[in-house]
């Protein structure tokens, strides 16, 4: 296989940028994106799924602490290792191949997007979420 007939796939460093920004579900697109691009769908789909389970796995590991803000930059840092040592042990022999064949690896901007995007689906999720367990947006005051 030549150079023109590699696909494009995502870093290690890219996927560790955009799990700091989107969490471990940027990164389990990115994964399951390079597996996809390299003709493995099912286990593509199977990083995805992972992903979505670490996520919520730091979305419950918060309760058992207090809430505070050196707790959540502590989980979000141990997110972007955990997510980093498994991806490095699923795709770093990969990586080193890709990369001795002349692969060309996706921008930086595009995994900032990824990131920034994840993100934005979590915090709807999330919103949405609240919404629904809430009972609906409560009604505007009213001045009598």
């Amino acid at each position: 296989m030549n150079q023109q007939q590699l696909p494009q796939l995502y870093s290690l460093t890219a996927i560790g940028v955009a799990t700091f920004l989107g969490s471990a579900l940027a990164a389990g697109y990115m994964l399951a994106s390079n597996y996809t691009a390299l003709g493995q769908k099912r286990i593509g789909r199977y990083a995805l799924l992972g992903s979505v389970l670490v996520v919520l796995a730091f979305i419950f590991l918060p309760t058992q602490f207090s809430p505070n803000i050196t707790t959540a930059i502590m989980l979000m840092v141990a997110q972007v290792l955990v997510v980093l040592a498994i991806t490095n042990k699923l795709q770093g022999a990969m990586f080193t191949s890709f990369e001795e064949m002349g692969g060309k690896y996706h921008s930086m901007g595009r995994a900032v997007l990824v990131g920034v995007l994840a993100s934005l689906v979590l915090t709807f999720a999330w919103v949405s979420l609240v919404l629904i367990l809430s009972g609906g947006v409560p009604p505007a005051p009213t001045n009598v």
